[in-house]
Parts: C-alpha cells; structure tokens; sequence
C-alpha cells in the first residue's frame, strides 16, 4: 500500500488532471480490497481554475469519488482568484481548507508529508520560477515557515528562473519582499535551532550573472547575492535527495510506501511537460534528471503533454544557435546506469503524431504503465521504493 500527496500551483490542464485521474485511478484499483491506497492532491494558486474548469470537472469529480482520494483547496488563493463561494459549477468532493487562518493550507499540507515520511526531520522546496513575475515564490516561503513551525529543518534548492531569489536589494512596490522573506525565514530557523540548508544551482546562477570570475583571485564568486542563500554545484543539491524526506515545487508529488516498506533512498521521476526549446524547462529537467541518476538516485524522465515534441521530428540546430539539440542529449544518456526515458502515448495520441523514428530511447507507456512508474509495488522481497516526482 502507499500514501501519496501532490502539490499543483500553476495552471493545471483538463489534459493533466485527466491522465492524472486515470493513473491514480489504476494505482488505487490495483490496491488490496479494504486497503486501498491514500491520495491526497493540494491544489493553490492558478490550479484552483480547475475546479471550475469544465475540461477538469469530469477528471475531479472521477478522483473525488473514490474514497481514498482528497482533494484539497487553499481558501485564501480561493478568495483571492474570486473562487471563494463553492456552487454548483464546483467540483463535488473538493475541500477547503484555510480560511480564517493562512497557515492552515500549508500547515495541513507540511503534517501530511511529515507524516507520510515517518520520522523525517526535513522539508524541502525545489524553487525553479522567479519571484514577482511568479507567486510560486511566495508559496514557498509559506511552505518553509509551516516546516519550520512544525519542527523541521527547512531547505531550499534554487534551480533555473528560481536563482532569481538570490538578487540582494530586493524593493519590490506591490509584492511581497522574497529576498527579505527568505532572510527573515533562515533568521526563524536558526532562532528555533532548525538549521537552513538554502542553495541555488551554480550553472543557473552563472548564466544569470550571479556567480562571477574574479580576477584578482582566479575564482567564482557570488555578486549582488543575498549571505542566506549559498551558490553550490547542482551535484551537491541532489546529495540531499537520497535523504528520506519531501521536496515540495510549484507541481510535485510522491508516493511512499507505507507500513514496514519505509526503506532504501527514494527514486525519481521527471515529468517533462514543455515544448523543448522555447523555453529551459526542459533542458533544465532533463539535465537534473541525468546529474541525479549520476549520483546514483535511480531516475525516470517521461516525456508528456507537449513534453512530447520533444520526440517529434529530427530536430536541427542552427550552427550559430547555442543551444543543445535536446534530441541528442537524449540519445547520448541511454546508457547511464538507473537512468530511463519514457513517452506517454496518450498525450502523442491526442496530438495525432508519433515520436522520430519510434525513437527507441523512450518507451511509450500507457496510463495504466505510467501508474505502475508513479506507484511501484513490491518485487518479490524487494520493497517498494518511495517515488519523489517534479513536473518541469
């Protein structure tokens, strides 16, 4: 059996909540009778527009009905987005939470994964989108100060967009300081002897100017950086990830195994769900996805939604674009050891195109496959493995 919790900020698609209900669907029918397995999906920010969205609703009211799936609202985004007075056009079976208290959405989201993650004394936050132009950011710190107020360790990884954080002299007229916020955040947790751990990705900072030669001494240095945050190689952030413990995003999930099966380091699944050159999302995936199965977390990219186009077609750099051939930096990493890609049929299906060539290197999977990814079941006498899963 096992327990699993996903935590949705963005905007959420009717395509995604649907694959999501039929693999969570499949993942719970496949559970022992009278022992079914427990979903709990966290909903705040732009992805409470589902709920009301008519391409969502069938996927929501499908999760909704089983009873070991909730479906949670933040009461305070409601308010916010004009979606505080659920009706008829609502889901049924979605619960709000927060209202009167702010913390109490974050609170109930940070108890959920400590308690899914028995015994962990950490909670982590993989930060990839900038502050001011995204409110993830602010989610964020929500999400460490629960952490934090629940006894736990709070840690920050700073990746892509998210080294923006990082900027000193922050003075924003109409939002809310991050980079004061994050200060203020490391100040509580060392006050109430919870050590921060906040880094940012030195390959993402150097790219964004943060992280600069000095010529004097031959070496990097931060520049115009906040002191709370350290600028450390990405290898050195997915030495975190073999801990026992949750590393929330602005879209993640996880699924632990429950009971005695609480054993061995969690494993990873990728989801790239972007178009492959317009934007780094799915660069900056798929090279978090090879770095970590480098380290030896055994890793699975799946390439779904757009994430697809990235199987389509022979892609071709121009020679004066410095860019990599996303398809290439695919074919070059089959053979790393625990590393696996995958492409969601469905979503290839939905588009009416197929991948170049078969494309061998990912293999496509069904629904009911990608639920057998997402929820591993015990092999034998080898136990389930916990599964941290990050969309980029």
């Amino acid at each position: 059996m096992f327990s699993s919790t996903f935590l949705f900020c963005d905007h959420l698609t009717g395509e995604r909540a649907s694959w999501l209900a039929a693999v969570i669907g499949a993942a719970v029918g496949r559970c022992p009778a009278g022992n079914p397995g427990r979903v709990n999906i966290f909903l705040t920010g732009d992805a409470l527009f589902s709920l009301v969205d008519a391409r969502a609703r069938p996927a929501w009211a499908a999760l909704s009905g089983l009873p070991s799936v909730q479906v949670i609202a933040d009461a305070d985004e409601l308010r916010l987005q004009g979606l505080s007075l659920p009706g008829s056009t609502w889901t049924p079976g979605a619960r709000v939470t927060g209202t009167g208290d702010r913390g109490s959405f974050w609170g109930e989201l940070v108890s959920t994964l400590e308690r899914e993650w028995g015994g962990t004394k950490t909670a982590a936050f993989l930060l990839c989108s900038s502050p001011y132009m995204s409110r993830v950011p602010v989610y964020m710190l929500r999400f460490l100060a629960q952490a934090v107020e629940a006894g736990l360790h709070p840690e920050l990884y700073c990746y892509l967009d998210g080294v923006h954080t990082l900027h000193d002299g922050q003075r924003p007229s109409e939002f809310e300081n991050i980079g004061r916020g994050v200060s203020a955040l490391a100040g509580t947790a060392v006050h109430s002897c919870r050590d921060p751990w906040f880094a940012a990705c030195s390959r993402c900072a150097t790219a964004r100017g943060y992280y600069q030669m000095n010529p004097g001494t031959g070496f990097c240095e931060p520049a115009s950086c906040i002191q709370d945050i350290a600028i450390r190689n990405l290898k050195e952030i997915l030495a975190r990830f073999p801990d026992r413990h949750p590393v929330a995003s602005h879209a993640s999930g996880e699924s632990v195994p429950t009971e005695n099966e609480k054993e061995g380091a969690p494993h990873l699944v990728v989801f790239i769900t972007n178009p492959p050159y317009g934007t780094e999302w799915t660069f900056g995936g798929i090279s978090l996805a090879i770095a970590a199965a480098a380290e030896g977390i055994p890793t699975r990219v799946v390439f779904i939604e757009d994430g697809v186009y990235a199987l389509y077609g022979t892609h071709e750099v121009p020679e004066n674009d410095r860019i990599f051939n996303i398809q290439e930096m695919i074919e070059a990493t089959t053979d790393i050891d625990g590393l696996s890609y995958f492409v969601h049929a469905p979503s290839l299906d939905d588009r009416g195109i197929d991948r170049k060539g078969g494309f061998p290197a990912a293999k496509r999977v069904t629904n009911e496959e990608l639920s057998s990814i997402l929820f591993s079941a015990k092999d034998g006498s080898t136990p389930a493995p916990a599964m941290r899963v990050l969309f980029f």
